[in-house]
């Protein structure tokens, strides 16, 4: 019996230290900041010399520093795409997919924190200069634009859908709430008390009226189908749901499924 006693005491202390670290590590669970690399930036300017620099300033005085790549459309702009990262993901990195994109101008900002933008990554923040950016973004590109969102930034891309007139919005492995996917991967726990900062997309959802196509990865293990799927149900705009066989969360963009589906998009949806 008191062999009983300490094995379950130890379960116990064991659990309650876990749930513990949850709540207190939850930030850096959640957000996973990269610095900018220069070299990937030197790279980047001399694959495509008609990028620049993209910064907007926020309303409470921090820096977001991202790009912005014009293109033309017969004598004027083309619209723009402005896409929102991962939560490990500096937008460089994607700006390798604009050969792939040849028909918008194409804007990529980093969150608070991330490449060479200031400030700590919140819910509340980064909704809101995700509306920020969308608004810099289409003054450029005459009012016209898409969205585009990854992961974490398909939340983003859901909440500037919700609130401004969008053309579409692309939404990569995305998710109803982040409380939701977060139940999943830690069941023997109370999330829903631990949890501080929970995106959820589907308020948001109900209030887009754009066409959306959705884009998951059959064997995605971090967001998993049946969360991009509730989103979908939600959505109230046109919609698409596209299975990319055999991708994963984070090899997605390597599959022709995936950049052949965002080209139908745009281009079934410029106007």
């Amino acid at each position: 019996m008191a062999a009983l006693k300490l094995i379950l005491g130890i379960v116990v202390l064991g659990w309650l230290g876990f749930a513990a670290f949850l709540y207190f590590s939850q930030a850096s669970l959640l957000y996973h900041p990269k610095t900018a690399d220069a070299m990937a930036e030197t790279q980047l300017m001399s694959t495509l010399p008609d990028a620049q620099p993209f910064l907007v300033a926020t309303k409470d005085g921090q820096s977001l520093a991202g790009w912005y790549l014009p293109r033309k459309r017969g004598r004027g702009v083309a619209p723009a795409l402005v896409y929102f990262g991962g939560n490990a993901e500096e937008v460089t990195e994607f700006m390798k997919q604009a050969k792939d994109l040849p028909d918008v101008s194409i804007v990529a900002v980093n969150y608070r924190g991330y490449g060479r933008s200031t400030g700590v990554p919140t819910e509340a923040a980064l909704k809101e200069d995700a509306l920020a950016v969308f608004d810099q973004a289409v003054n450029l590109t005459g009012g016209k634009g898409f969205v585009m969102g990854r992961s974490l930034g398909a939340g983003m891309a859901v909440h500037v859908a919700a609130y401004r007139e969008v053309q579409g919005a692309v939404l990569v492995t995305p998710y109803d709430s982040i409380l939701a996917v977060a139940k999943g991967h830690y069941p023997l726990f109370p999330v829903s008390w631990l949890l501080k900062e929970r995106y959820d997309a589907m308020p948001d959802a109900e209030k887009a009226l754009a066409p959306a196509v959705f884009l998951v990865g059959t064997q995605d293990d971090i967001i998993p189908e049946v969360r991009a799927r509730a989103l979908f149900d939600k959505w109230k705009g046109p919609k698409d749901f596209i299975r990319v066989t055999s991708a994963g969360h984070n090899d997605i963009s390597t599959y022709p499924r995936y950049s052949d589906a965002i080209k139908i998009f745009l281009r079934d949806n410029s106007r």
